[in-house]
């Protein structure tokens, strides 16, 4: 072992054992101060004290409890990256310098105070993205200070086994791939891992573009893309305190299930959980008196090849009919009327409607009109001051004997301007119920199937894509009230959102950065997926970043879910790790044969899944497969996240997951859905099966 590297790890080892006693010390130490303070504080105030001094003492505890806690968490950190302190070391020589800089690359920084030497470098920091580059040579890097030129002279990759270093190489791309081939190898697991240190160039790019830019990153499946948007919503987080501000990012996700998948992620990258949402909780919040169809039961419907369910979706996602909506509201005419007391004008309609066409139309009707609501008020007011002594003559005169004329024209003046107010906030429909049915008459005419539409949502109990417009019409006319005003929002899968959800959601957060996430040919139904790359760019003011590297299956895995693919999208790159040959098995007994599979599997395969169309169909696969397979988990909407080896999933909640062994038993029912064919077969990590009955 090189007796340099040995020194300098022992060394990183030695500073950590010294900051883990020191701040396990400074632990322990603010939490005796805590309980000292609170028993010297019931000593000397027996019987209760003033106010204040309480409310102090429980401010300066909660800020000692939060100190101590930090140090345990970053304790905890130092524990875990005392077997690992680093991955990786670059040299450089910055132009201008004589003297190679070494700089050890790990999971986060390791400063030592009393020298000033910072001996580890967090992979996020800007010095560590050349570590990334993956090749010696001309290289630079975006610093706080500017773009800053020199050299690699060397890349340096560690792997470690009990504390030691148990090889290194000088590496050039081909080491990193032998790296990440060993790593792809292994059993998957039911939490997502970071991938800090295989992360690959083009990842790289992505994950530390502009935080002020929006971004869509498109790939194939198994390129990285959720990797790529945790790892680039922990660099987000790093590089917002580095420039003192407070992280604010929210994630929208499928499922609850996506949700635990990838909640590991952040945590073990020293990050906080990120806020997480999906679409139903924005349909709950905002339209709390509808039962709504989930979004699962959609896609399960059109699936199922549900013609009037696709004849219903295509009604209300028809592009012709969005802009026909969006139009019709956002160039909405309100119904102004002349302001007027005591039959003098105040306003007459016309100046009313100038000031509101004054107003930028980008702006929500809602608000629009709360600001001309402000500014009626306002010319109101001024207008009963100038004339406050005709007014209050006037009102004398026809104020009978002994009642107060001043509190009489007070309650006038109160009364008239609510009603004026309210004349003007009225003076256009926001009733999402009241617009969908006035639009659909208006556009496609009335039929049966657009009462049948306007029958649900008079009941409130409607489907997916009828919420999806109600909450839509909601948004454009600024009845969506936000709670949480993110900064940057993060959306995977967004080939599964149709275009009115990718509309909702810029509207709804108009100053968001996002970072957008997907894979058209995963979306398995053009009814209610979108299916171009330039809509969801378009919406979003996007740029766009184009992976073309899958890593997460073995070649023959890869190769065979090609040929699910139109040949015009099928080119991608797959990367070269041998594996099994595809599986296909005919048989009468998909059952036992699927049993059967499940046995012979190395006893190293963590996941096992059995992926069918729909969740009814999992549930009953997963009742007759414990027959054979007592450990059997079906997998359904209701299914917090996953827990055993052997799962039966249907295909809406596969998105995302990879499993080390994947079974599609009759595959003969989805021999027209390619598109299902190829989410279904891109799940596995090194065995594919594919049973069938001809």
């Amino acid at each position: 072992m090189d007796s340099f590297e040995q020194n300098n790890l022992l060394k990183i080892q030695s500073f950590i054992d010294k900051e883990i006693k020191t701040l396990s010390a400074e632990a322990l130490e603010s939490r005796r101060l805590i309980r000292e303070k609170g028993y010297e504080f019931m000593r000397e105030n027996p019987f209760g004290s003033v106010y204040g001094e309480a409310v102090q003492l429980v401010r300066d505890n909660e800020a000692r409890l939060e100190k101590a806690q930090q140090m345990k968490s970053f304790v905890e950190r130092l524990e875990e990256m005392r077997s690992a302190p680093f991955f990786g070391r670059v040299d450089f020589l910055y132009d201008g310098e004589k003297q190679t800089q070494q700089f050890y690359i790990g999971m986060c920084t390791l400063t030592d105070d009393d020298t000033r030497e910072i001996l580890v470098y967090d992979w996020r920091s800007p010095v560590s993205s050349l570590f990334y580059q993956g090749e010696t040579g001309r290289a630079s890097y975006k610093a706080p200070l500017g773009e800053i030129t020199g050299e690699i002279k060397l890349l340096r990759q560690y792997t470690f086994a009990d504390g030691e270093i148990k090889s290194f190489w000088d590496t050039q791309l081909h080491i990193n791939d032998m790296i990440l081939r060993d790593v792809l190898s292994g059993a998957s697991s039911e939490k997502m891992k970071p991938i800090v240190c295989t992360i690959q160039r083009e990842q790289n790019t992505a994950i530390r573009f502009d935080t002020n830019t929006s971004l869509a990153v498109f790939g194939p499946a198994g390129c990285g893309k959720t990797s790529i948007g945790m790892h680039r919503a922990a660099w987000l987080m790093y590089d917002m305190r580095s420039s003192g501000y407070t992280p604010s990012i929210l994630m929208f996700t499928a499922n609850e299930v996506f949700s635990s998948y990838i909640s590991s992620v952040l945590p073990e990258l020293g990050e906080a959980q990120l806020d997480t949402c999906a679409f139903y909780e924005l349909m709950s919040l905002y339209l709390p008196d509808f039962t709504v169809e989930s979004a699962m039961k959609q896609c399960e419907a059109v699936l199922c090849g549900n013609e009037k369910r696709k004849e219903n979706i295509s009604l209300l996602y028809s592009p012709d009919f969005i802009s026909f909506i969006e139009e019709k509201i956002c160039n909405a005419e309100p119904h102004f009327r002349d302001v007027a007391f005591f039959g003098k004008t105040v306003l007459s309609a016309g100046e009313i409607s100038r000031r509101f066409s004054a107003l930028p139309d980008y702006v929500s009707i809602k608000s629009r009109l709360e600001t001309i609501a402000d500014w009626v008020k306002e010319s109101i007011d001024s207008y009963m001051l100038v004339n406050r002594k005709e007014l209050l003559s006037t009102v004398l005169h026809t104020t009978e004997t002994g009642d107060s004329y001043t509190q009489r024209y007070k309650n006038l003046k109160e009364n008239f301007l609510n009603k004026t107010i309210q004349m003007v906030l009225n003076s256009v429909e926001k009733n999402p119920v009241v617009l969908i049915k006035n639009a659909l008459y208006e556009f496609y005419g009335e039929n049966e199937q657009t009462k049948a539409v306007v029958r649900r949502v008079h009941l409130k109990t409607v489907f997916f894509e009828e919420a999806l417009m109600l909450l839509y019409l909601q948004v454009l006319t600024g009845g969506c009230k936000l709670k949480k005003t993110p900064t940057h929002i993060l959306i995977d899968e967004a080939q599964d959102m149709c275009v009115l959800q990718h509309k909702i959601l810029k509207r709804m957060y108009p100053k968001a950065v996002f970072t957008v996430l997907g894979d058209i040919n995963q979306g398995i139904s053009q009814h209610i997926n979108t299916s171009d790359e330039e809509s969801i760019c378009d919406i979003y003011a996007c740029h766009k970043i184009k992976l073309n590297k899958s890593y997460r299956s073995t070649k023959q895995i890869s190769e065979f879910a090609k040929r699910f693919l139109p040949e015009a999208v099928s080119s991608y790159e797959t990367f070269e790790r041998d594996g099994k040959q595809v599986q296909l098995i005919n048989t009468k007994n998909y059952i036992k044969q699927t049993a059967d599979i499940i046995f012979s599997v190395p006893d190293d395969y963590n996941s096992i899944c059995v992926l069918v169309k729909t969740a009814d169909e999992a549930v009953s696969l997963c009742k007759k497969l414990q027959k054979y397979v007592p450990e059997s988990v079906a997998i359904t909407d209701e299914t917090k996240s996953m827990h055993g080896r052997v799962l039966c999933m249907p295909a809406f909640l596969s998105k995302g997951l990879e499993f080390d062994c994947v079974i599609i038993p009759e595959a003969q029912k989805y021999a027209d859905n390619d598109r299902l064919m190829y989410l279904f077969t891109t799940r596995a990590l090194h065995e594919l099966n594919i049973l069938y009955s001809l």
